[in-house]
């Protein structure tokens, strides 16, 4: 079972166990290969500051470090094995923003959702209120990609782990939750999405009194971008930043007000199926 290929963010799996929010990958898919390991009888390794373009020594939140090698292929969590499930969320996570920077990807720290057959992130800083967002559209039915890290080869858009981890509940949603992480998420298990679709565009998020999405200009949208990457130390290809810059991108502005969700919805809604028109991707809608 240890050695089943699983997949999530664009990557082939293994060795990470049977964690459920990670689906089983398809074998005729052509995703790099990530081999996890576990290590708690040998001298752990000095943390960098970031990675090189052949290794990474990060620490994580809970102490453990977790060491990257390229050229092996593999991701070593150092000391004691892990409760299950900080594996897809926060381990998994660190390792795939550095692999997929190997792999010529971009990474960014933004939620995702899909909506007529695109998908669309969903950027801002940490206490903009994503991941509110994301449980939002899910309490709505539309179908959550990612909750932490949107990884892009900058056509499509990769699917992240099945789970989408929230500080509290959503205020009158049914979304079923379990305590993860130490006791500080409330986990909501989320269903199948395909593993990746055509991305359509950028949403920024901010606060303000009343509910609305204002465009973002392509000069405007390089900036945000540039600054929203993972791992902006290792070298990308331009091309594929300008050809996101390319795609729609709003602010989204809505209220500390849980009553303005609905118009918050409507509007995602409108703009996207809008955006969505001009290109037709060729697949269903993800809304409702």
């Amino acid at each position: 079972m240890w050695d089943t290929d699983r997949y999530g963010y664009g990557l082939r799996i293994r060795g990470l166990g049977p964690v459920a929010e990670l689906p089983l990958a398809d074998p005729a898919a052509d995703h790099p290969l990530l081999c996890f390991r576990y290590d708690d009888s040998t001298p752990p390794p000095v943390p960098k500051a970031g990675p090189d373009e052949w290794r990474c020594v990060r620490s994580l939140a809970d102490g453990r470090l977790l060491s990257l090698d390229r050229r092996a292929g593999t991701a070593t969590l150092h000391g004691s094995l892990p409760p299950p499930d900080l594996l897809p969320h926060p381990y998994l996570t660190a390792a795939a923003t550095v692999v997929n920077r190997w792999a010529g990807r971009e990474s960014f720290h933004a939620g995702s959702f899909a909506a007529d057959g695109r998908v669309w992130a969903v950027l801002g800083v940490r206490t903009a209120g994503k991941s509110s967002l994301l449980a939002a559209l899910a309490a709505d039915g539309v179908p959550v990609l990612s909750d932490d890290v949107l990884v892009t080869d900058g056509r499509y858009g990769y699917a992240g782990p099945r789970c989408l981890d929230l500080r509290e509940p959503v205020p009158g949603s049914d979304l079923a939750t379990v305590p993860v992480r130490y006791g500080a998420r409330l986990r909501v298990a989320l269903p199948p999405v395909p593993d990746r679709l055509p991305v359509g565009g950028w949403c920024f998020l901010r606060w303000g009194d009343e509910p609305a999405l204002l465009p973002v200009t392509a000069t405007d949208l390089i900036g945000r971008l540039a600054a929203r990457r993972a791992w902006p130390g290792l070298p990308s290809d331009p091309t594929v930043l300008f050809s996101l810059a390319t795609l729609p991108a709003w602010e989204v502005v809505r209220p500390r007000d849980w009553r303005a969700m609905p118009e918050v919805l409507r509007l995602l809604r409108d703009a996207t199926g809008r955006a969505a028109r001009a290109v037709p991707a060729g697949s269903a809608s993800g809304w409702r």
